[in-house]
């Protein structure tokens, strides 16, 4: 399997977080605190107190949509879920917004992928969560793996161990409905482990020398770990800034080992991947990694897409 380097990816985030990270999270802090306070002053949308709200439902904020989902299958009708990057919204590239932060602090919940992929996240998360919110940090203890990978969940038994942690966390705010929690987790993780079964199955259409997977995001490190195959990607993120010796590389690769297409998530652009395949004489498919649209609205049906499109453009 083709990586980039672990740490480059922490750093790669790092460098991307938006320009109130730091000392100017106070100024971010502040606009939510008036905020609130002129919710207050309304009378009747203030944060309450307790281990429910939002109509006895608990408030979840999550990162990204993808986790979001997670949260909804976990609670069910017991709880309102809000993710704080948009669905069809790069998690690298978002801008957060005071409103984000008053979500924030009206939670009993907060989610967070961890490993570095949310961390631009980390100013509004912690100037505004509530004392006593159960922070949930989906991702912590497991790694990214030696590629250095945030996204855990292209591999579905990875993403079971989410599940349980946001059961957990939701438990843990919300102890009266803890049964329902964990029925719930545990009728979702079963489907979860059904996906497994499926991908693998459809995985199978594609013939053995056509399994590797070039893409213009380095997001799949765990999916092609967990179905064995390999994969390589021209850049860490949305490949806007690759040089053009990589795509000369990519090209090269591409028509060397006969590889039949190569793909591209749809909130990034498309520009560098059509050229790689139009100087290879390959088609350009869609995969999705972290950024669910009005196509593909919930993980399951994101992982179903990811298969059937590798298997339709490779076999």
């Amino acid at each position: 399997m083709e990586h980039q380097p672990g740490t480059e990816h922490a750093r790669s985030t790092a460098a991307r977080r938006p320009s109130w990270a730091g000392t100017s999270a106070l100024v971010l802090t502040l606009a939510v605190m008036a905020g609130l306070l002129a919710v207050a002053c309304g009378g009747n949308d203030g944060p309450p107190a307790g281990p429910t709200n939002s109509g006895g439902r608990l408030e979840v904020v999550t990162t990204i949509e993808i986790l979001a989902d997670l949260a909804r299958n976990v609670g069910g009708d017991r709880v309102k879920v809000r993710s704080l990057v948009p669905p069809g919204v790069d998690v690298e590239s978002f801008q957060t917004t005071p409103e984000d932060g008053i979500a924030v602090h009206r939670a009993k919940v907060v989610v967070v992928n961890g490993l570095g992929l949310d961390a631009f996240l980390e100013p509004v998360i912690e100037g505004a969560r509530r004392t006593g919110a159960v922070l949930v940090v989906a991702a912590e203890g497991m790694g990214t793996g030696p590629g250095g990978d945030p996204h855990l969940w292209q591999d579905p038994l990875l993403t079971i161990r989410y599940v349980e942690r946001i059961r957990d966390g939701l438990a843990s705010a919300d102890p009266e409905n803890a049964p329902v929690y964990q029925a719930n987790a545990d009728a979702y993780m079963a489907e979860l482990k059904q996906l497994d079964l499926e991908i693998a199955q459809t995985l199978a259409e594609v013939p053995p020398q056509h399994r590797r997977l070039v893409t213009s995001h380095d997001a799949f490190g765990h999916f092609a770990a967990r179905y064995r195959w390999e994969s390589s990607a021209l850049a860490l993120s949305d490949a806007s800034q690759v040089t053009p010796a990589t795509v000369a590389a990519v090209i090269e690769r591409v028509r060397r080992d006969g590889i039949p297409a190569v793909f591209v998530e749809p909130q990034f652009g498309r520009a560098v991947m059509e050229e790689v395949a139009r100087e290879s004489g390959v088609p350009v498919g869609t995969l999705y990694s972290d950024a669910l649209d009005d196509k593909v609205t919930t993980y399951i049906e994101m992982m179903r897409f990811n298969a059937k499109s590798l298997a339709e453009h490779l076999r």
